[in-house]
């Protein structure tokens, strides 16, 4: 159906006044529709000026809230968001209202950075009791990749979520050893310290107590006693030393060892024996 197909509006509606019909009807619906819009238009604009809502944006994004989390708290869609952000003039009333009265986001900024110290020594901690990188990143949770760099290349900020899912994990673990010898080793070697070095984690200021590192360096004995109870419940269902390897993520000659053990041969002598 064509335009001139389509039916005309009823008279005394401004519609058919602007198809053309002039009638006295119409024109007075036109007379009311234009006195209501210029009513409106002088008590209460169309458009006002956006800076105020562009300053109260901007300090949200000032505090480190992504414009989803602020689309999520104001309601306004993120293309408007970053419209107003980039400098736009005007805006509809009701739409600047809603923003002006909105508390505005909560919860963890996701753009926030903090000092990374307490993150990366709490990570490096966990590592040394025996936790691999991959285990910690999926507790805190983060990227394993970016965990690793950032344990390694110790920048000087961290993102709030990433410092405050790595402090939940470390209050979690820090009292139980982790199943990795190879990242206890590992951290012996990159020279990482372990929680009994620190007596305040989060000063940049705090050098390590590097006498107690010993005391945690998993009770090596009791660490040790707990690998032994493990191989040998898994021995127990005639499993390989090759599979209980594997599945302790130990060295398959520290299996074959405690194995030989647990069948009666000599055990093997240890370094360091408890007094």
């Amino acid at each position: 159906m064509t335009t001139t197909d389509k039916p005309l509006p009823t008279h005394g509606s401004r519609a058919r006044y602007l198809r053309g019909c002039h009638c006295t009807p119409c024109r007075t619906a036109n007379q009311r529709y234009c006195k209501q819009y210029r009513a409106k238009t002088i008590h209460q604009p169309v458009r006002i000026d956006a800076t105020p809502v562009r300053e109260r944006l901007q300090e949200w994004v000032n505090q480190g809230y992504s414009q989803s989390q602020i689309t999520d708290a104001t309601g306004k869609q993120s293309g408007d968001i970053s419209k107003l952000l980039q400098g736009q003039r005007t805006i509809a009333p009701r739409v600047a209202a809603r923003i002006l009265r909105s508390p505005g986001p909560t919860g963890i900024p996701a753009n926030a950075r903090i000092d990374a110290t307490g993150t990366i020594r709490r990570g490096r901690a966990l590592h040394a009791i025996g936790y691999p990188i991959y285990l910690i990143a999926a507790g805190v949770p983060t990227a394993a990749n970016h965990l690793g760099r950032l344990l390694e290349r110790e920048p000087a900020t961290v993102s709030a979520a990433t410092a405050q899912g790595m402090t939940a994990l470390y209050k979690r673990w820090i009292g139980r050893p982790g199943p990795s010898h190879f990242a206890i080793h590992d951290a012996r070697r990159r020279g990482w310290h372990g929680p009994l070095a620190w007596d305040d984690i989060d000063n940049p200021d705090e050098q390590p107590d590097t006498d107690q590192t010993d005391e945690l360096e998993l009770k090596r004995h009791e660490l040790a006693a707990i690998h032994r109870a493990e191989i040998e419940h898994l021995a127990s269902f005639n499993l390989s030393t090759n599979e209980i390897a594997r599945r302790l993520n130990l060295g398959i000659s520290t299996v074959n060892a405690i194995v030989r053990e647990l069948h009666g041969h000599e055990r093997r002598p240890r370094n360091n024996t408890a007094a």
